[in-house]
């Protein structure tokens, strides 16, 4: 009888998968050994997410941990793989029906003794930060879930979890969206989680009515955080694409130039460096969901010597997006379309693509998903599929040679997303029906692409 851990799809993508493990071989000193599984493992069932949570899944004490919003039951979930004995020891409900939503989904934090934070909140529709703590040997044992309380004016709630740190002032940044604002902002724990507070506004927008700038946040390094951002949604306006680092309480450019104290000011999107030129515009033709040439926030690495890489979707019209890549390269952006994205994945939500992500280890190793021939852009005859592609400075559409990792016409494959940590890397996505973002029911499968020797 087949174990339930793996699912298996087939000659097709039971070769693409060994493609693409013998491509990682080639490049990689510690790849998975020959008795590692070469099939898609599911990690998690009936499970989604969004992307501008991170991190939704971490790796400690040989354990892939991740994190899931049920499409059916909104129960908010941990699932636990033990990545050396290579099975899945089991999955925990962290908050039951709480709400069928992919912007729920929790990030994690790996606190120094070795236990999780788990931080997880509604779209948009409480004022309120739900979050509890594992045990340091067992991530299946969790502790009493807690709550911070937002205490403001406005009716609308907060949305999106991002952890990260800035280690010299001892504090672990809780990013979010602001329901008073709509921007970003963030709380602070200097406990490791366990209490939390400094509520400050970080971006503010500058567009006339009340828009949402999207970031994506990178942990640069143990004392900077950078963010990548549009001035809104796609829906509304014709994005551009900013940058900066923050650190020591102040915002600076990829190449160390101060640009202000956060003292001074949330930081506005025309203080910071522009990447990409948008549309600039609200309008919209007839037929077209969003603003044409607009921009999105996708994901975020950094290469080799600590330069920011930034990955992000742009709007032609809703069948036609394209991938970007923007590289510092320690004096200035190299920004190209690397691939086409496809169509949209439903109507509502028009700038919605299968997503992109980076190798956290070599970001010029990239995988993408999309509907069509990511080269040409021809259509082909099902879903969202995943690909990959090697990068380098010099390349973009013209050049790159994208593999498919696995095929599966009639079912759709999105939202990748690649970790590494203690000498294992995995790569994620979501797999199954998608209809919109409250109503989906996808499990999380991947690769474990890498393991140590």
């Amino acid at each position: 009888m087949k174990s339930p851990t793996y699912a298996f799809f087939g000659e097709a993508a039971t070769l693409a998968v060994s493609v693409l493990l013998f491509a990682f071989a080639a490049s990689s000193p510690r790849i998975a050994s020959a008795q590692s599984p070469s099939k898609l493992t599911t990690f998690m069932t009936d499970a989604g997410w969004c992307w501008y949570q991170d991190p939704r899944a971490v790796i400690s004490n040989d354990k892939l941990v991740v994190g899931g919003v049920s499409g059916q039951t909104g129960d908010i979930k941990v699932s636990v793989f033990d990545l050396k004995a290579n099975k899945l020891l089991g999955t925990k409900t962290l908050h039951a029906q709480f709400e069928s939503d992919d912007h729920n989904v929790p990030a994690f934090y790996v606190r120094p003794d070795g236990s999780l934070l788990a931080v997880w909140a509604k779209h948009g529709n409480e004022k309120i930060h739900h979050y509890c703590i594992s045990s340091p040997d067992d991530y299946l044992q969790w502790g009493q879930r807690q709550a911070f309380k937002h205490d403001y004016p406005d009716r609308p709630g907060v949305t999106y979890q991002n952890l990260l740190v800035i280690e010299n002032e001892g504090l672990l940044f809780n990013f979010f969206r602001d329901g008073k604002t709509y921007n970003p902002t963030f709380i602070t724990s200097d406990d490791d989680g366990n209490t939390w507070q400094n509520r400050t506004h970080f971006i503010a927008d500058e567009v006339d009515g009340r828009h949402r700038p999207y970031p994506r946040y990178l942990q640069r390094d143990a004392n900077t955080i950078g963010v990548s951002f549009t001035e809104g949604h796609p829906r509304n306006y014709g994005n551009s694409l900013y940058y900066a680092d923050f650190r020591e309480g102040a915002f600076f450019k990829a190449d160390g130039t101060k640009i202000k104290n956060l003292d001074d000011g949330p930081l506005m999107p025309s203080e910071a460096e522009r990447i990409y030129q948008g549309s600039d515009t609200t309008e919209k033709p007839d037929g077209f969901g969003s603003v044409p040439n607009s921009a999105w926030t996708c994901a975020t690495a950094t290469d080799a010597m600590g330069h920011p890489k930034l990955g992000y979707t742009l709007y032609l019209s809703n069948d036609d997006h394209r991938f970007r890549m923007a590289s510092f390269d320690g004096t200035g952006w190299i920004d190209r379309e690397i691939a086409y994205a496809g169509t949209c994945l439903y109507p509502r939500e028009t700038s919605y693509t299968g997503l992109m992500t980076f190798d956290p280890e070599d970001s010029s190793k990239v995988f993408v998903s999309s509907d069509v021939d990511p080269t040409t852009g021809a259509h082909s005859e099902g879903k969202h599929q995943i690909y990959c592609a090697t990068i380098t400075p010099t390349d973009d559409i013209s050049s790159i040679k994208w593999q498919p990792i696995q095929h599966d016409s009639g079912i759709r494959n999105i939202r990748p997303m690649a970790l590494s940590a203690d000498g294992y890397k995995v790569l994620l996505w979501l797999k199954g029906p998608w209809n919109t973002y409250t109503d989906y029911a996808t499990n999380v499968v991947g690769i474990v692409l890498e393991r140590p020797r």
